[in-house]
């Protein structure tokens, strides 16, 4: 019986096709919309997850300088420290000078804090990448954006002095979405590029210190006792945890997870309201059919399955256009930009989708609540008499 009211419900979706089709492409609309806006958060959480996962603290400069690469020292001797590798940013610039591209300059300490849960190289391609200072590790979605190759040179310059360029050969392409945008890459280059050219020695710079923790218990007590061992020092620190680090650099334009979920809510009031509108023409166009089917036997939850099946269907066809062009456009992941503090990340993925056609059903099926709640109260003699 199910099935043949199915089968009555897509030949009805047919007989008003105009209506069918633009009430079905606002449902692709809003959850195409949908799809995208409520992705941005979820990335987020998913980075902010595999950060929390490596277990390591970032060490920063209390008032945002610089810090000295030697306070590594030091930290390597506090309990519960398995590793301390200090790390220096390089904002260049490929092509466009309005993309920045945001570099690490490593040393050979940062195998001191990658976990088991980090990404592995194989051993032969560690072997080959301390062959050669010039040798980088970038994350996919940064090679696959500027089209870069493995193995093919890739020139980056100082965005404002172009006298200081620096040419790197990627030879492992981070396969993890944590690492999708990372370009990490030998200091030592970096370091005798600015001494060459501006007679300055910043080997001892570091702009933020990565140190890897024992167990997440201990994670709080080692970041205190890093900000009290440096108290009231020439470069005092602040640590905290990499997840919370992640989470803070999407903080610059406020809350953005309540700006995102206000205008999810949004345009689901305004799908609701359209598709509500929608279906109270279509069941007023059903009146005469609704009398026929009570008349012919059929019980209330017969005429109601068949109007929510057909509220269904539409709101199926069209979420599936919605959330499949979502899907298609951003399953490979996008930058946010600056407004995220370059860390801000998007990427559609099938549950994500899978998610935003539910909530369209669930829509749909909501907005034809009242008008089938109407037909179901519809007295087969009145019912006759209005068509008459």
């Amino acid at each position: 019986m199910t099935a043949k009211l199915l089968m009555i419900a897509f030949r009805n979706m047919r007989r008003q096709l105009r209506r069918t089709i633009l009430t079905a492409l606002t449902f692709a609309v809003a959850v195409f919309i949908y799809t995208v806006l409520v992705a941005v958060p979820w990335s987020m959480d998913r980075i902010a997850y595999n950060a929390s996962k490596g277990l390591r603290l970032v060490v920063t400069e209390r008032n945002n300088g610089r810090l000295p690469a030697r306070y590594c020292g030091p930290i390597k001797t506090l309990p519960h420290v398995l590793g301390c590798a200090p790390e220096i940013l390089w904002g260049a610039i490929y092509r466009d000078p309005k993309d920045p591209i945001i570099t690490y300059g490593i040393n050979g300490d940062i195998a001191s804090v990658t976990g088991s849960s980090d990404y592995q190289p194989p051993p032969d391609l560690v072997k080959q990448l301390l062959t050669d200072r010039r040798n980088a590790m970038v994350g996919y979605a940064l090679m696959r954006e500027h089209g870069w190759k493995l193995g093919e040179p890739v020139t980056l310059r100082n965005p404002s002095d172009a006298k200081l360029a620096l040419t790197f050969i990627p030879i492992v392409e981070f396969p993890t979405e944590y690492l999708s945008r990372a370009f990490l890459f030998d200091r030592r280059m970096l370091d005798d590029a600015v001494k060459n050219i501006y007679g300055a020695d910043i080997q001892d710079r570091a702009s933020f210190i990565m140190v890897r923790v024992d167990s997440v218990e201990n994670m709080g007590l080692v970041a205190n006792e890093i900000d009290e061992n440096f108290h009231n020092s020439d470069a005092e620190t602040e640590t905290t945890t990499e997840s919370d680090s992640v989470a803070n650099s999407v903080s610059a334009i406020g809350n953005i997870r309540t700006i995102i979920y206000s205008l999810c809510m949004v345009v689901l009031l305004t799908v609701l309201l359209i598709a509500a509108n929608s279906m109270a023409m279509m069941v007023r166009d059903r009146i005469a059919e609704v009398a026929v089917m009570r008349a012919l036997g059929f019980t209330r939850t017969h005429v109601a399955l068949l109007l929510f099946a057909e509220a269904a269907l539409i709101g199926v066809c069209g979420s599936l256009v919605g959330a499949g062009l979502a899907l298609w456009i951003f399953s490979h992941g996008i930058r946010l930009g600056e407004i995220t503090g370059m860390l801000g990340y998007l990427e559609v993925r099938p549950e994500t989708a899978a998610a935003a056609v539910a909530t369209a059903v669930l829509v749909s099926l909501a907005s034809a609540l009242g008008p089938v709640i109407r037909a179901m109260r519809v007295v087969p003699a009145m019912a006759f008499r209005e068509v008459v």
